[in-house]
Order: C-alpha cells, then sequence, then structure tokens
C-alpha cells in the first residue's frame, strides 16, 4: 500500500515527457532469471530521465505445475555516466500457483502468494539498446532469498 502511495505522489510531480536527447521513453525487454521468476518478458516508461514505472511477467511449467508471475515495480537511476548507470528498483511480486489433477478423484490445487522485492544493478544503455544485470532480495511467505537477473530491451 504505501509503495503505492509513493508511486502516485512521483507521478502526480513529474510530468510525463520525452527526454531532451530523443531517446524513446518505452523500453520492451526480456529477461532470464529476474523479476518474474526464470525468465520474462516486460515494459518500462520512463516519466523522467532517472524514474520509470515497469512491469514484468512469465508463464512457466515445472513438472506439472503451471506457474504465472507478475511483478510491477519503480525503477530509479542513481548514477549515471554516458552509457553506463548504476539503478535500483523496487517492487511486488504476484505468483499463481496451478496444479492440474492428474487422477478424476481430485481437483487440483491452486493457490496464489505474494511479496516484494528490492533490486540493485548495472546498466549499459545506447539510444536504442538496454543491457542490464542485477542482484535482488526477493521476500515472500518462505522467507527472504537473493536473486540474480539479466536483461536485454530495445526501445523503439
Amino acid at each position: 500500500m504505501r509503495l503505492a502511495l509513493v508511486v502516485c505522489v512521483l507521478v502526480s510531480q513529474h510530468q510525463v515527457a520525452a527526454a531532451d536527447d530523443g531517446v524513446s521513453r518505452h523500453l520492451f525487454y526480456g529477461e532470464l532469471l529476474g523479476k518474474a521468476g526464470e525468465y520474462g518478458v516486460g515494459y518500462e516508461l520512463a516519466l523522467s530521465p532517472r524514474l520509470a514505472l515497469g512491469a514484468a511477467g512469465s508463464f512457466a511449467v515445472v513438472r506439472d505445475q503451471q506457474l504465472a508471475t507478475f511483478a510491477p515495480y519503480l525503477h530509479l537511476t542513481l548514477l549515471a555516466h554516458h552509457t553506463h548507470a548504476l539503478f535500483a528498483e523496487l517492487g511486488a511480486v504476484v505468483t499463481h500457483s496451478k496444479v492440474p489433477s492428474p487422477v478424476s478423484s481430485w481437483d487440483g490445487m491452486t493457490a496464489t502468494g505474494g511479496g516484494g522485492f528490492a533490486s540493485i544493478g548495472y546498466q549499459h544503455a545506447t539510444r536504442h539498446l538496454v543491457m542490464r544485470a542485477t542482484g535482488s532480495a526477493i521476500v515472500g511467505e518462505g522467507g527472504i532469498g537473493p536473486a540474480v537477473g539479466f536483461t536485454i530491451g530495445i526501445r523503439p
């Protein structure tokens, strides 16, 4: 709830305008081992040169268990120099799990859970290509755990 309030305040105080250098505000990306699980696809909208809102999602099947993950987040550029940047991300993760029934006498099982994550990472970006590496702490029902992620994206 606090995260949603912070995002609303930040969005209301920043104009949604394109950067002066003509770089697109839209980023479409794919990731491995990131915020959305083993792999994911995502979208990010830059609200200002240092602030962006994004979301990533994935769907995976692991031994007949179907996992759908959605991860909205706030992206903040901490330091930047030319094509290099240090950034932080803060967000939530919601995962829905479904195990279909292999027999007629059992209906199967579904569960939905949530948590949060905080990440810090390095970004190398050109006008149309963005590459990122992140280290994260993910907190959920099972406790806290580390994660790494690799992202490659395009700005149209």
